[in-house]
C-alpha cells in the first residue's frame, strides 16, 4: 500500500526565515578567497520583490493571521524525471530562493514563490500578536542579511520530477544545512515548483528529515 508523504508545520522555520542578523558575533571572520559551492551568498538573492501590500494581503498580519496550509499528499513514485534544462532552472530557482532566506529578505523570497509558497515559508509569523507585529516590522522594513556562520548552505538540487497528472508541478529534493535549527545536520525537503508565465516558482515543500552531524558515531558513555 503506497503512503502519502505530508508536510511538517514548519513555524519554527519560518522564525527563522525573519531572524535576519541577531545571530551576529563579535569577531566574525572575514570570508576568504575560496569559493564553497554549498555556501549561498545573500548577494545571490537578486529577484524582483513583492510589495509590502501584497504580501500583507496574503499573510494578513494586521488581521488575525492565516491558518497553516493544507498538508500535501504526494505519493511516490514522483513522476517522469524532467529535462536538463528544466533540472538546471529548478536548481537555479532553489538556491536563489534559500539565498534571499539568507539575506533576510522577505519581499525578495516572496517574489520567487507563489502565493501558497508565501503561506507556507511565512504562515507561522501569525500565530499570534507578537508575531503578526514583527511580521508587520520586518515586511516594511530594509533587509537584515544574517551573518556568515549561521547561512543555510545547500548541498544538492535533485531528482527534478514532473508530478504525474492532474498536478503537472515539478518536484526535486532539497538537502541543505540549517545552522539554527537543530539538530545541526543535513536536512532533506522536497521542494515543489510551478512554472508561472517562463519562471519556475516554489508552491509549497515537504520537510522529511535532518540527520545529525553526529549521526553514526559513537554515543559517550554517561558518567
Amino acid at each position: 500500500m503506497k503512503r502519502p508523504w505530508r508536510a511538517l508545520a514548519l513555524a519554527p522555520f519560518a522564525a527563522l526565515l525573519v531572524s535576519g542578523p541577531v545571530f551576529a558575533q563579535e569577531g566574525t571572520p572575514a570570508p576568504t578567497d575560496v569559493v564553497n559551492p554549498r555556501l549561498v551568498a545573500p548577494e545571490e538573492c537578486t529577484a524582483e520583490p513583492r510589495t509590502a501590500d501584497d504580501i500583507a494581503a496574503i499573510l494578513m498580519p494586521d488581521g488575525e493571521g492565516i491558518p497553516a496550509p493544507e498538508l500535501i499528499p504526494i505519493t511516490p513514485p514522483l513522476g517522469e524525471v524532467v529535462t536538463p534544462d528544466v533540472e538546471l532552472s529548478i536548481q537555479e530557482a532553489a538556491r536563489e530562493v534559500l539565498a534571499c532566506f539568507n539575506a533576510g529578505d522577505i519581499p525578495r523570497a516572496s517574489g520567487l514563490m507563489t502565493e501558497n509558497g508565501v503561506r507556507r515559508a511565512y504562515w507561522g509569523l501569525t500565530i499570534d500578536e507578537e508575531s503578526r507585529l514583527l511580521a508587520s516590522e520586518r515586511i516594511a522594513a530594509p533587509p537584515e542579511p544574517r551573518v556568515a556562520e549561521a547561512l543555510v548552505r545547500l548541498i544538492t538540487v535533485t531528482d527534478a520530477s514532473t508530478l504525474p497528472p492532474p498536478d503537472g508541478r515539478v518536484a526535486a529534493f532539497v538537502v541543505l544545512n540549517e545552522p539554527l535549527l537543530p539538530p545541526n545536520g543535513a536536512e532533506t525537503l522536497l521542494f515543489i515548483f510551478v512554472d508561472q508565465d517562463g519562471q519556475w516558482l516554489v508552491d509549497d515543500w515537504i520537510d522529511f528529515s535532518i540527520v545529525p552531524a553526529d549521526f553514526g558515531a559513537e554515543a559517550t558513555p554517561a558518567p
